[in-house]
């Protein structure tokens, strides 16, 4: 049995004791029981908010969890994907029969993305998971060489396990720390990347930024004849707190392969966001974009929403990228029966009628626009032009597609 701690860091750096998780050891199927319930001092708290407003809400109860897991999906989503979740594994020594998502919480602590921390009687001592900013030129070399399968001595696979085994994704990151001390997401390359994704999706964040989206900082870092992405992190509040957040996939249950929707989003974010207002049509913009651009990894764990002193509200936008392998459909259907492959613009303005998006033909205007030019960004970030001449048909097609609204 593991019993942890779980705390919750506000954005004003205030620590906070707001629940235990107990969980039992892994039946010989692999299935996991677990459960979660709030400490009372923490429900008679008036800064106290839920977890999880779906399935996690503020009462006195104990929370069981059907997921086979035995932990909640909130709790999960502090913790990395693939590559990073790989690193944590290695770097907490776990065997096979320990790689559970309860030995990943306690073995991550407070080092995991958002606001949650996880805290066992073995594990009390605070750690800073970021390297230093002048340190990117050797994780990138020690990632590459990981990623490859070569020997690292101990001090490259600590400085390794401190800074990637936090973040998110299946790429290579890290998180790091400038001089000023604002904290960062390294973004690597990959040995066998057939494009220079870190140019690509600094344009593509560009192109977005342009469209009326908020994002994240970023720039863009040439170390030797590699590329590195840094994007600042948005779960950092300006005085060092937490911003807590909540997948969207989390939001709406959904696990393995599902087939859900941005209308299902649409229904969460107006059902948990204290500003639907203002998220509404930036969702709406943001679905106009990603069809534009052909993002058609646009899975539910590439939205999410932050906690901050108002309640609920989208982040920025993250992780976007044009269609690089021609996938053509989406991960989302569209709303209104539009399935999985890019609507056409005269869709798109019958979705946003449907949804009471006001000047919804305005947005899809706005967008198409901004992301008509999208070769010169591209250009202006450095993406080779062979690159840019294997996107143009596929970008070009959808652009083209936005302008008949009649």
């Amino acid at each position: 049995m593991i019993r942890l701690l779980v705390h919750v860091t506000l954005p004003d750096n205030t620590g906070l004791l707001c629940g235990e998780m107990v969980t039992t050891s892994p039946d010989p199927s692999g299935k996991i029981k677990g459960a979660f319930r709030y400490v009372p001092e923490y429900l008679k708290n008036p800064r106290a908010f839920p977890l999880d407003p779906v399935t996690l809400p503020l009462t006195q109860e104990e929370f069981q969890t059907e997921r086979p897991e035995g932990v909640h999906a909130v709790f999960e989503d502090a913790l990395p994907d693939d590559w990073g979740r790989a690193l944590l594994i290695r770097k907490a020594r776990l065997g096979r029969g320990e790689q559970t998502l309860p030995r990943m919480l306690e073995a991550i602590g407070n080092g995991g993305l958002g606001a949650l921390s996880f805290q066992s009687a073995q594990n009390r001592i605070k750690t800073d998971s970021s390297a230093g900013i002048k340190n990117l030129e050797a994780l990138l070399d020690t990632a590459l060489r990981y990623e490859s399968g070569l020997p690292l001595d101990e001090e490259e696979l600590e400085l390794l396990y401190q800074s990637g085994s936090s973040p998110g994704g299946a790429r290579p990151k890290a998180l790091c720390r400038k001089e000023e001390g604002t904290l960062w997401i390294a973004k690597f390359p990959r040995h066998q990347d057939r494009f220079h994704v870190e140019s690509i999706e600094a344009a593509t964040l560009e192109l977005a930024k342009r469209s009326g989206l908020p994002v994240p900082e970023f720039e863009i870092r040439t170390l030797g004849k590699r590329k590195v992405l840094l994007v600042k992190r948005f779960d950092i509040s300006d005085c060092g707190g937490r911003y807590h957040m909540i997948s969207v996939q989390t939001l709406l249950q959904a696990q393995g392969y599902y087939f859900l929707g941005y209308q299902n989003m649409f229904d969460a974010v107006k059902a948990h966001s204290y500003q639907p207002s203002i998220d509404i049509p930036l969702l709406f913009r943001q679905m106009v974009f990603n069809a534009a651009i052909g993002n058609t990894d646009d899975h539910l764990k590439n939205f999410c929403m932050l906690h901050k002193e108002s309640g609920y509200c989208l982040s920025p936008v993250y992780d976007v990228l044009p269609d690089l392998y021609e996938k053509r459909e989406h991960s989302l259907s569209f709303p209104s029966g539009a399935g999985f492959l890019p609507p056409d613009g005269k869709t798109l303005q019958r979705i946003g009628g449907n949804l009471r998006i006001e000047a919804a033909g305005k947005i899809i205007d706005a967008v198409r626009e901004t992301v008509s030019v999208w070769k010169k960004v591209f250009q202006d970030y450095n993406v080779p032009e062979s690159e840019i001449l294997r996107l143009e048909s596929g970008i070009n097609r959808r652009v083209d597609s936005l302008g008949n609204l009649s």
